[in-house]
């Protein structure tokens, strides 16, 4: 016999059903994301400042998890109630997303990612000094090591990367891995220098160009 996990653990798997939890689940920003952080029982305040998102907007999107059966009350503290996860594994049916259209997903992550790069470069420029950069030359630096510029640039200067190299599975698993781990060591509390930073980590097989 099958017993029920107790409220203040997730499940192990959740069965999707409706499309109203497929699209819950699968919201890039506040879906899976924000459901990992209620693995143990928290509050949602909790849950905003541990993905840096405003306290309304988690809540409100937590209140939508819960509607849906994501997430489930674990109990109060305080006056706050706590929230956990539904389950670890959450299977969706094919029918009730296109696994088949994949952009349907992707293309609104993109848009926004790209946009909010943007941004980020004004937002540098601005700092600098120069909003149009029309004083700056540019520099192509070949090689994997870089001179070390942040005298030049400036704390938290815009980076891109993108390197194509020959992995085995193994090896492309633990490039991911290690890429997470070293983002979670160098999380900082120290709020009087730390400020929110973005890392978009994005891999797959292949070429960037299709051929």
């Amino acid at each position: 016999m099958t017993h029920p996990a107790p409220l203040h653990a997730p499940g192990e798997t959740f069965q999707v059903t409706s499309l109203a939890q497929a699209g819950a689940l699968l919201d890039f920003s506040y879906g899976a994301r924000l459901l990992e952080q209620f693995l143990q029982p928290a509050t949602a305040s909790h849950a905003a400042r541990a993905i840096s998102e405003p306290a309304n907007r988690v809540t409100y999107h937590v209140r939508k998890l819960t509607d849906c059966g994501l997430l489930r009350v674990a109990g109060h503290q305080g006056k706050r109630v706590l929230y956990v996860a539904a389950a670890r594994t959450f299977h969706v049916p094919r029918t009730l997303v296109q696994l088949d259209q994949p952009l349907t997903l992707i293309e609104p992550v993109m848009r926004e990612v790209t946009t909010t790069y943007a941004h980020a470069i004004l937002d540098w420029q601005s700092r600098q000094g120069h909003p149009d950069a029309s004083g700056d030359d540019l520099t192509v630096h070949l090689g994997r090591g870089a001179p070390e510029a942040e005298g030049d640039t400036g704390p938290f200067a815009p980076a891109l990367r993108l390197r194509t190299v020959q992995l085995t599975p193994r090896q492309y698993r633990a490039a991911q891995d290690a890429l997470n781990d070293l983002l979670t060591r160098l999380e900082s509390d120290d709020t009087d220098d730390a400020r929110t930073s973005t890392f978009v980590l994005m891999t797959f097989k292949g070429q960037l160009h299709l051929t």
